[in-house]
């Protein structure tokens, strides 16, 4: 499916040939403020820059200033994500609650935990904090490049885990991959299994369970005039999971005035349970929806609207800020 996808990617580019928007090369008075959020080399079609450096350091914002995030659902915290660019360097400071949502990795979950948290539509949660810092590379008409590298740092098992990444543009098509690692950290304490009430201590015959974990991503898309469209692949290398977890992404924005259109698919094969009708289903394939809009006031606020962000089949709202 990918590959097929990649080719309808190429044929369509290539007809139509990727056009400059002027707004994306300088900063105009017209240009709307949501044309900031698919300013970058790959991944061009995801919500925002914070959702993309996320997965990849090399895109994250490079617009000069500073930029605030905010999406907020009902029944759990803010997400604050912030962002900062000078023109040529980019930084970013994201959330841990982007992890296991939409359009990010799989992290593995206690399945009494997993099926609380869903039954009560709780984001998943983790004392963690990451950081994506961005170079902004060689830029001519056919050939675009950036780099970046994103530091992960679990406050409970003080260690920094690095990863690179690398985003670019050559001729129709926008690439960009990165690999990571990271720290996952279990207090299994007071946690049973499910379906034989048996205390996940006695299982991992401890009271925590810690491990580090591989992610890696792959995407490749186009732009065609004030549309954007991407296939993206999140690898996630387990020791606890019998198999690799490993996501397809499948998505699109559409620009129009001020307004951005968001839509995507998420096709997820891993040995996780899937939610299905309150309880969990051993099905490992798993299939969801998102969509979401974005619409500027001005040229320094956006308000948006969000569904299944959090891959818990709800609405939450989004909004942000530049100065």
């Amino acid at each position: 499916m990918p590959f097929i996808l990649l080719g309808i990617l190429f044929f369509i580019s290539t007809a139509w040939s990727q056009a400059q928007n002027l707004c994306d090369l300088m900063d105009l008075k017209n240009c709307a403020g949501v044309s900031k959020q698919g300013r970058r080399t790959s991944s061009l079609s995801l919500p925002s820059p914070s959702t993309s450096s996320n997965l990849n350091p090399a895109t994250v914002s490079y617009d000069r200033g500073l930029g605030v995030e905010a999406i907020h659902q009902a029944g759990n915290p803010t997400v604050f994500n912030i962002a900062s660019g000078t023109g040529k360097v980019g930084g970013a400071v994201m959330s841990s609650n982007l992890e296991n949502s939409f359009f990010a990795n799989r992290v593995f979950e206690l399945d009494d935990m997993y099926l609380k948290r869903r039954k009560n539509r709780k984001q998943y949660k983790n004392k963690k904090i990451s950081v994506a810092l961005g170079l902004k590379g060689y830029r001519s008409k056919h050939v675009s490049f950036d780099a970046g590298i994103i530091l992960k740092r679990h406050s409970i098992i003080k260690k920094v885990n690095t990863g690179v990444g690398i985003s670019g543009r050559i001729g129709p098509l926008n690439l960009g991959t990165s690999v990571y690692q990271d720290d996952l950290y279990i207090d299994l304490r007071g946690h049973n299994d499910p379906e034989t009430n048996i205390p996940y201590r006695l299982t991992y015959n401890a009271d925590n369970y810690t491990e580090k974990f591989t992610v890696s991503t792959y995407s490749v898309g186009t732009k065609i005039r004030n549309l954007a469209l991407d296939v993206g692949v999140i690898k996630t290398k387990f020791k606890q999971y019998s198999a690799d977890s490993e996501v397809h992404l499948y998505s699109g924005s559409f620009f129009f005035k001020s307004l951005m259109f968001n839509f995507a698919a998420r096709n997820e094969i891993s040995p996780a349970p899937k939610f299905i009708k309150r309880k969990l289903d051993e099905k490992k394939t798993k299939t969801d929806y998102y969509g979401g809009v974005q619409a500027s006031i001005g040229k320094h606020f956006i308000l948006g609207v969000n569904y299944n962000y959090f891959l818990l089949d709800e609405y939450s709202l989004m909004a942000s800020v530049f100065f």
